[in-house]
């Protein structure tokens, strides 16, 4: 990083010197890092202590079958394509592209097309192989 020499030498952390005089002491990369951390390691603890608000859902071939269409975001890559969720009953029963999304423009990647059958799919693999037996 440059720094604008004043008088023959360059100008300290701006960000140092901001916490030192806030603080009344100076901070030094190590302790900031390591307060830094315990924050961090606080606060994960505290959420994991926390219930989780999951339900159980029930089968797609179940309820009265009103269908809520709910706009979503494709998480398989890191565009953020929009897609619109069918969703009944709590089940999420089909997807649609959305065409008012800037990335996407009303069409789907085949990654996003199929991240459905990842979760609900028939030919997705419902328990761990193992294999045995092998001579």
């Amino acid at each position: 990083m440059l720094r604008k020499k004043v008088g023959g030498v360059a100008n300290g952390p701006r960000l140092s010197s901001t916490l030192a005089s806030i603080s009344g002491a100076t901070v030094n990369r190590r302790d900031f890092l390591k307060k830094s951390g315990l924050a961090v390691g606080g606060i994960t603890a505290a959420s994991a202590l926390t219930t989780g608000t999951a339900t159980k859902a029930n089968a797609a071939g179940e309820g009265d079958g009103k269908v809520e269409v709910i706009k979503s975001v494709c998480t398989h890559c890191s565009v953020g394509c929009t897609v619109l969720a069918e969703v009944s009953d709590g089940v999420w029963v089909g997807q649609e592209p959305a065409f008012d999304s800037p990335f996407n423009l009303g069409a789907h990647c085949a990654k996003g097309a199929a991240v459905r059958e990842h979760a609900h799919g028939e030919r997705r693999l419902k328990y761990p192989m193992k294999l045995a037996d092998i001579k």
